[in-house]
């Protein structure tokens, strides 16, 4: 059943459960204007919607950007389609270039009340592993760092199920004008926001892993300049080349990775025709009030293919001198990073083991208590790279990465998340991840040398970090 409402220049139709909405765009109208915002955002309780769905038909609405997060502990999953707001620099600059104007748009922007944790206005997006590219073919639309404040997005958390929806006003908006937008967004989600998205199978066709031998000898260059100078630890990354039969469905890769995650995050960040997709494990850093959290991931073994196989493994990696001192480099350096902005850290004297799809990392959990005047942007700034994605020192380790890696690393590695007018968020570090347009794909794949690395174990070891996103992108389904 529907409520017609008359208007003066014509009519839309709401459902009648919408009525309250009228209120609340009239009196949320009136007061943004008073105070000269641009923005009005509303957030809604809602049934029966799947985001996934929200995320596959995001071209009926006409839009090209879309944002799809499922967290670690899989307590919140976020879809935003749309740009409302974007905030797209490639300066040196981009940290507090991204902050300031997120801090401008927060004050444009009309909120009725406090919104619950992952709704209301939030900026999507994500950085660049560095701060300039040498060349940026394949990253041109992304820049050095990419933000967008959705128009439409879905939260899911523990609470339960949210729509926000965000609108841009002017002098002359009318109350006519914002319920006619609200209807166009709830007819979609009306249509769209329970139908099960079909997909075509797309079959990787070819693969080609970008220069092996020479990414060896660079591993050998690597383990020989830890000899002769000041360095102790450097990621490098390499990448492998994919072509599929068919062009690769974004939403059917989610649903893959989605169907086999076990501790690992779920990420797309599409501009246009191109999207950059992450199943990391890894988390930079989290904020919520006053509470911090990190992780320290670094080590890492192959699983075996039995229960006693994976706890040899286990075993192996916990005694592992290589792998701990890897692993020690990165929680320290976390561990000395967030003293100065914190004033209370808790940090386990040991590493624990998390078991990924294919392989056994060493994992160290950090928490703590910040002090009010730091940002989360300030928190990104300061950790990335941290040791466990570029190595230590930090600036003697990327000097060399830029060195031997020939293909720019664009995101692969970077801060991507989001960030709430309150400061809350997380960002996770873009790694067991690819870059996709049409049927192609970029697969990136790193890991961490010391001195006693052998250059053939760490191949295969990024070989093994290639599969799970293979194939959930069409890859040969009898890999592990």
């Amino acid at each position: 059943m529907y409520l017609r409402i008359l208007k003066l220049g014509g009519t839309v139709m709401l459902r009648t459960g919408q009525l309250e909405s009228i209120a609340y765009f009239e009196q949320s109208l009136q007061k943004a204007k008073a105070c000269s915002k641009r923005f009005i955002c509303k957030v809604d309780k809602i049934m029966n919607i799947h985001p996934l769905s929200v995320y596959h038909f995001y071209h009926k609405l006409g839009f090209t950007e879309r944002f799809y997060w499922s967290n670690q502990e899989n307590s919140l999953i976020l879809t935003g389609i749309g740009t409302l707001v974007p905030f797209h620099h490639s300066t040196e600059e981009q940290y507090s270039a991204i902050e300031k104007e997120w801090k401008r748009f927060g004050e444009e922007v009309y909120i009725e009340q406090e919104n619950c944790f992952g709704t209301g206005p939030l900026a999507l997006g994500g950085f660049s592993f560095f701060e300039t590219y040498k060349h940026d073919h394949d990253w041109k639309e992304f820049g050095t760092s990419h933000f967008f404040v959705p128009k439409l997005m879905i939260t899911v958390t523990q609470e339960g199920t949210f729509i926000t929806s965000n609108y841009e006003i002017n002098a002359q908006t009318t109350l006519e004008d914002l319920l006619s937008q609200y209807k166009q967004y709830d007819d979609y989600l009306e249509q769209y926001g329970m139908k099960q998205p079909t997909f075509t199978q797309s079959e990787c066709i070819q693969k080609d892993e970008f220069e092996p031998n020479e990414w060896i000898q660079s591993v050998k260059t690597a383990i020989q300049q830890m000899k002769d100078e000041q360095l102790e630890k450097v990621v490098l990354n390499r990448t492998l080349n994919a072509t599929f039969s068919s062009e690769v469905n974004s939403s059917k890769v989610i649903y893959e990775l989605e169907a086999t995650r076990n501790v690992n995050y779920v990420i797309t960040y599409q501009l246009k025709d191109t999207v950059f997709i992450s199943a990391t494990p890894e988390r930079l850093i989290a904020k919520k009030k006053n509470t911090v959290s990190s992780m320290c991931l670094a080590g890492s073994a192959a699983k075996g293919k039995t229960k006693e196989e994976n706890s040899d493994a286990a075993d192996w990696l916990l005694n592992s001198k290589k792998n701990n001192d890897e692993h020690a480099f990165v929680v320290n350096y976390i561990k000395e990073t967030l003293r100065l902005f914190c004033d209370q850290l808790t940090i386990p004297k040991s590493p624990r083991i998390m078991a990924t799809k294919s392989l056994l990392h060493l994992f160290t959990p950090v928490e703590g208590t910040i002090l009010q005047h730091v940002s989360l942007f300030k928190l990104i700034q300061a950790l990335h790279p941290t040791p466990a994605l570029g190595g230590f020192p930090k600036e003697v380790a990327c000097k060399l990465i830029r060195e031997l890696e020939p293909v720019e690393r664009g995101w692969y590695g970077a801060p991507i998340g989001w960030i709430d007018l309150n400061g809350n968020g997380d960002f996770a570090v873009g790694i067991r991840s690819a870059l996709v347009k049409a049927n192609k794909a970029k697969l990136y794949a790193g890991c961490g040398i010391v001195q006693d690395s052998k250059p053939e174990e760490e191949f295969y070891e990024t070989g093994v970090k290639f599969l799970p996103m293979l194939n959930a992108l069409g890859g040969l389904r009898n890999e592990r």
